[in-house]
């Protein structure tokens, strides 16, 4: 059996690393230890169903509890926990958020998970040891029917000392464990989402000019199984220029979400347009809006400057693989005769 040339498998690799594939991660589950940290979800009476790795309560106006967690230190010292409690928010590309956000709450949001929600900012866990975490939540005899979202956030501190330039402490959060609740007032069953288109703008984002449609979710529920489809024409005009969809999307009851659609590629100079939006949800629920928007002559050259760059990008990077490929045969093809001459 004929040895491949070092310098062949070093090409090899090359290659390899060239076009990453796209990694994927395991999720966090309890059971995965953060810094010697794990939890246990203390299941109370009426939680809606066991083992779900988060509180489902179903509970009515006026009523007060308290849920609890169980925090296990595996390691030989103290270990602090930083718990934060956050209201579920939307993002921009339709993924609910738990965990602390700078994003806005709407203003159709009237029993907010942070005011009913109350626990301990910090907990410190004894060396090889549980706690139990306590977390009370309140609901005002004038709560209204709906669900109330939001999530429990357990980060581990570490505190070391770092020569940095001031000679003081610092601290270093890495990873957290994100644990969901759901609150159920009343009979939910019959509510259904309710979107409301607010504003469409234009802005910058990532450094790209962006149309936005920001969209409000203004009743007590989930919306689920979103689709988006937005038609941008030129105003008075039948001929869209292009459409953009987005499906599988989600947003939390009482939110809001600042959906941006890039303009940069879409032929857009200055002037009047219109968009038509249509956005539809796995209940079968519709909702359709049209907008006139108008680009300035800025917001115009913007656009055209990322055009070109994109341009640039892209003849640079295939530049760059052609010049790998013709590195590739001219090593192939000096491999091959050595081969071959060995062989005379």
């Amino acid at each position: 059996m004929k040895k491949i040339p070092v310098y062949l498998l070093l090409l090899l690799v090359s290659l390899v690393f060239l076009f990453d594939p796209v990694r994927s991660f395991a999720q966090q589950d309890s059971t995965n230890l953060i810094n010697g940290l794990s939890y246990e979800v203390l299941y109370p009476e009426n939680q809606k169903e066991k083992d779900l790795g988060y509180f489902d309560l179903q509970m009515e106006p006026g009523q007060e509890q308290t849920v609890a967690l169980k925090l296990y230190n595996s390691l030989s010292k103290e270990l602090t926990v930083q718990v934060s409690l956050n209201t579920a928010k939307t993002n921009s590309i339709g993924k609910v958020e738990y965990g602390p956000n700078n994003l806005k709450a709407d203003s159709s949001l009237t029993n907010d998970f942070i005011n009913i929600v109350k626990g301990p900012q910090k907990v410190v866990v004894p060396p090889n040891s549980s706690k139990k975490v306590d977390v009370s939540i309140g609901l005002p005899k004038t709560a209204s029917k709906g669900l109330i979202a939001g999530g429990i956030q357990l980060k581990p501190v570490n505190e070391t000392k770092a020569n940095n330039q001031g000679g003081k402490d610092t601290v270093i959060n890495e990873f957290a464990f994100l644990i969901g609740v759901l609150v159920r007032v009343g009979d939910t069953s019959k509510i259904q989402p309710e979107l409301k288109l607010n504003k469409t703008y234009i802005a910058f984002k990532d450094g790209k000019s962006h149309l936005f449609a920001n969209i409000s979710n203004i009743h007590p529920v989930y919306t689920e199984g979103m689709s988006i489809v937005v038609q941008v024409r030129k105003a008075n005009k039948q001929k869209n220029l292009f459409e953009y969809r987005k499906d599988k999307m989600r947003m939390a009851p009482n939110s809001i979400i600042d959906f941006p659609i890039e303009l940069a590629d879409k032929g857009i100079t200055a002037g009047k347009y219109t968009a038509q939006i249509n956005i539809s949800s796995k209940n079968a629920a519709h909702w359709s809006w049209t907008e006139d928007f108008t680009i300035n002559t800025l917001e115009a050259n913007s656009l055209i400057t990322t055009r070109v760059e994109k341009r640039a990008t892209g003849k640079l990077f295939f530049g760059f693989l052609f010049f790998i490929l013709l590195l590739g045969l001219f090593i192939v093809r000096v491999v091959y005769k050595r081969i071959k001459s060995k062989k005379i």
